[in-house]
């Protein structure tokens, strides 16, 4: 009841909040919160105010993916979700130097994108550029 009126109350909200309201409302109904649960910790990771990462970027990134893959794969905005939150924590990885890692995420968002290309009978696949560049050796 506290994470419900921390959202509807009027006022602005800090990132730590919406992330703290998200994160016991998703345990309750997780259709309607993680989605939200992944973008608000995507939010968090990067603090817009002062233009820099916060001290637990990855930390936070790695959540958002868990909760992106956490929502049923019934959801149809499931893959959008999912290739945002890796897209995040592929780049914060490679920020930190983790190559390895950053290039399974962006593996596994081309995955993504192709299934949906599939489904919607789309030739354009994103990912692709992203995922090629970091398979190609370091200059």
């Amino acid at each position: 009841m506290r994470a419900r009126n921390a959202l509807l109350a009027s006022g602005r909200r800090t990132p730590r909040e919406e992330a703290d309201a998200y994160r016991v409302l998703a345990q309750v109904s997780p259709a309607a919160y993680l989605p939200l649960l992944a973008k608000a910790l995507q939010c968090l990771s990067y603090d817009t105010g002062s233009g820099k990462r916060h001290a637990s970027a990855l930390a936070l990134c790695e959540e958002a993916v868990a909760a992106a893959r956490s929502i049923d794969p019934a959801e149809p905005a499931r893959a959008d979700v999912l290739y945002d939150a890796l897209n995040t924590c592929q780049r914060e990885l490679y920020t930190i130097g983790r190559r390895a890692d950053g290039l399974a995420m962006r593996a596994e968002m081309l995955a993504i994108s192709r299934a949906q290309a599939e489904l919607s009978g789309d030739p354009v696949v994103m990912g692709l550029h992203e995922w090629a560049a970091g398979a190609a050796p370091m200059q």
